[in-house]
């Protein structure tokens, strides 16, 4: 993939997953809304079917005291209080007669001396449907059944309550053990199992003697109110209120695995898109610092193959061929110049291997001591030529362990020549050794550029360099550094890194002492 399109791409990605989660968040406000609606829904259907019983235990009460009501029926028969007669003629011979006839008896019974009382109203309803002849002047016979119905009449009896109470206590119109069972049994038909709370309000909302200690906590919460008695002009004079402390884990409870896969399937997506940004990111930037590279490799082999160029030239001159001291001069000049390719080609082929874990260690008794010795005599030259000075401070008492020479003497090779290359005047370097419980401390000290803090932990990436934009600056692969971490991991040790920006840097290997 064309590096410039992958900002695009991760725009255009941003921008769908913003779109996506805004839809998934919509689409879940939406769901609690239609499940909020739903519980409402059936704690009002709750709340009208209780308060209903409520009231019919309690006209039950009263009413019990009256059982003589159906004795005036047959005093009023003859005497009703409405009466309709409706003809239709259905055929060219006969005629239909509906007859209907009502008795309509009311009641206020006084239950108590401050004008409260019992309305009852009975209604009793006889209906007929009698066909005769049309013509009037041939009476049709009059069967015993019709007589009976005509005579007699069979009533249909519907009586209504209505309890006027507005100066009854309420303690004395709702017992709140009752009240209680009654509402978590209709609660449980409407399937809804949960704690609640509830009280009986007055007409101006305020908490009555009826209320139980849950509401009493959570009155400050959303509460549902459905009307429980009225007055005589049919207003509003008590409440009945309902409130649910766990309603939003009910709610979820209830809807667990649609919820739950809907999240899940977010935070899926999430996942995968934090993943895939990151990727093309990770990508994009291994591709720079893989350009980079290419372009420190090709400067790195440029100026031996260039040096190489001149000397084969130079030992094709017959002036020179027959000079001797020329002839080796040029020869060790080649020579020279090929070791140095060979040692780039062989720390790119080293870390491959280092990222294959095909690298074994060849662990042996070595004098740590004298192979830093040793390497530093041929750094003291080369620092010398830029008047600097490497200073050698051996603290460490006990300095023979296994070790790997080989990649050991690399690495400290690796850390020198970047103090040298990154002090711009003349480099001051310092090599010191001490011993730390059970690990050999090495402190390879300069005082050069330094670095910035965010790059601390980026130095040890593969081809990574901190001045990538100018290759000419700074000459290397981007390498050496992770091949000294990856080294002095693989022996059980650690390096820890100090830099400032302008002060310097100071490496420290901490190097397990095996026996």
């Amino acid at each position: 993939m064309n590096n410039k399109f992958i900002p695009i791409i991760s725009v255009l990605m941003t921008i769908s997953m913003m779109v996506f989660v805004t839809l998934q968040l919509y689409w879940i406000k939406e769901l609690y809304s239609a499940l909020d609606q739903d519980f409402s829904n059936k704690v009002y259907a709750a709340l009208e079917t209780s308060t209903k019983k409520v009231g019919d235990l309690e006209i039950d009460k009263y009413y019990a005291k009256y059982n003589n009501i159906d004795k005036t029926i047959k005093e009023n028969s003859s005497q009703p209080s409405l009466t309709v007669i409706s003809q239709v003629e259905d055929s060219a011979s006969k005629r239909q007669i509906t007859y209907s006839k009502s008795i309509i008896e009311k009641k206020d019974i006084p239950i108590s001396k401050t004008g409260d009382s019992l309305k009852l109203t009975n209604m009793y309803t006889d209906e007929a449907l009698i066909k005769i002849k049309k013509n009037a002047n041939t009476p049709e016979a009059l069967t015993s059944e019709l007589s009976q119905s005509i005579d007699n009449g069979e009533f249909n009896s519907r009586s209504f309550v209505q309890l006027v109470g507005e100066n009854i206590p309420i303690a004395k119109r709702v017992d709140r053990r009752i009240l209680d069972s009654v509402l978590t049994k209709e609660l449980k038909m409407k399937g809804l199992s949960t704690k609640f709370g509830f009280a009986v309000l007055d007409r101006n909302n305020k908490p009555t003697k009826i209320v139980n200690g849950v509401y009493l906590d959570q009155k400050d919460k959303s509460n549902y109110t459905y009307p429980l008695f009225t007055d005589r002009d049919d207003r509003t004079l008590y409440s009945l209120a309902l409130v649910f402390p766990r309603k939003d884990s009910l709610l979820a409870k209830n809807n667990l695995p649609m919820l739950l896969g809907t999240f899940m399937s977010l935070l899926t997506i999430l996942g995968i898109y934090i993943i895939s940004i990151n990727y093309m990111m990770r990508q994009k930037k291994i591709a720079e610092v893989k350009t980079d590279f290419i372009n420190n490799m090709s400067h790195e082999f440029k100026t031996p193959l260039a040096t190489i160029s001149v000397a084969t030239d130079s030992l094709a001159n017959d002036k020179i061929a027959t000079n001797p001291e020329k002839v080796k001069y040029y020869s060790h000049l080649i020579k020279q110049e090929n070791q140095r390719m060979k040692k780039q080609v062989e720390n790119v082929l080293n870390m491959s291997k280092l990222e294959r874990n095909e690298v074994k260690l060849f662990l042996k008794e070595t004098n740590v001591r004298e192979l830093i010795k040793g390497i530093t005599e041929s750094f003291i030259l080369i620092v010398a030529q830029r008047n600097g000075k490497l200073i050698q401070n051996f603290t460490a008492e006990e300095y023979i362990f296994k070790i790997d020479e080989f990649h050991i003497a690399n690495a400290l090779v690796n850390l020198l020549d970047n103090a040298n290359k990154y002090s711009p005047d003349a480099p001051e370097i310092t090599i010191t050794t001490r011993n730390e419980g059970n690990f050999y401390v090495l402190e390879i000290a300069d005082k050069g550029m330094g670095m910035e803090t965010d790059n601390k932990l980026k130095i040890f990436e593969k081809f990574f360099r901190e001045e990538t934009g100018n290759i000419h600056n700074v000459k290397g692969q981007g390498l050496g550094l992770s091949y000294v971490k990856k080294i002095i991991e693989l022996h059980k040790g650690q390096v820890i890194v100090e830099s400032h920006k302008g002060k310097g840097s100071t490496f420290t290997l901490k190097i397990p002492m095996i026996h």
